[in-house]
């Protein structure tokens, strides 16, 4: 299979597997990493994701090729089932480090920006890399680039198609650290590990506040930010950090 999930414990490493083709996404790619994504958000085993490529691109983007002869309405079909992987990825209430292991183009570089954290080989490169191809950036491209880098930084990118390596992408503040090719896949599952380790519900109420934060009023967010720790505080993890600091223990979250 072009996608594979495997899981080591509680993380799931999420591996796009089309090397001969940079991992380039064909819509049949597309649609197993919707039910991949599916499958690690109703997995209560599985408490982080990790998402890379194999050899020696993380993804390089859209297959172009099949493109040809795509009309209109199946073009926006496609478009759709990207939508719902982005949509998956942006609202899972789980950990997710995006591994990126070499080229990161077009949705490639959209797809690493789902990701809470980013790390990258020191031979890794990014490049919004639409306009050389006539199109505009998938995957919610736009939308996430201009909250990372801000907007007129992200106008550059878009329009220019400059290619960042990955030390630039760190500076940028789109990588938190660069590894060694061999040392990548280590830090990432140890951060991953590490992720798993921790109040996963908690973390979960953490991503849903940030991103709905962004469209709501100071009011309006902080409602949701007492309906979300009314509801934390309930937890068995929220109990058992409690104990622990009493008793002046390691907290064990069980991610419930």
């Amino acid at each position: 299979m072009p996608v594979t999930l495997d899981k080591h414990g509680a993380v799931a490493v999420m591996t796009l597997d089309r090397p001969e083709a940079l991992n380039a996404l064909t819509p049949a790619m597309r649609r197993e990493m919707e039910q991949l994504v599916t499958a690690v958000r109703d997995d209560a085993e599985v408490r982080a994701l990790v998402i890379t490529g194999a050899g020696r691109a993380f993804c390089a983007g859209g297959d172009i090729h099949s493109f040809a002869g795509t009309g209109a309405l199946a073009m926006r079909d496609r478009l759709r089932q990207q939508h719902r992987v982005t949509l998956g990825l942006y609202q899972l209430e789980k950990p997710v480090v995006a591994a990126v292991n070499g080229a990161a183009f077009g949705v490639g570089f959209n797809i690493a920006l789902l990701a809470d954290i980013v790390l990258a080989a020191d031979t890794a490169s990014f490049c919004q890399s639409y306009s050389r191809v006539g199109m505009v950036p998938d995957g919610g491209g736009l939308y996430l680039l201009a909250r990372v880098v801000g907007t007129q930084r992200a106008k550059e990118m878009v329009l220019l198609a400059d290619v960042l390596d990955a030390q630039a992408a760190q500076r940028l503040g789109i990588v938190r650290a660069v590894h060694a090719p061999d040392a990548l896949m280590p830090a990432a599952m140890a951060l991953a590990t590490q992720l798993a380790a921790g109040p996963t519900r908690a973390f979960g109420l953490d991503k849903v506040l940030l991103a709905r934060g962004l469209s709501m009023t100071l009011e309006e967010f902080l409602e949701l930010e007492a309906a979300a720790e009314a509801v934390v505080m309930q937890t068995e993890d929220h109990a058992a950090a409690v104990a622990a600091f009493r008793d002046k223990t390691p907290p064990q979250f069980q991610g419930r």
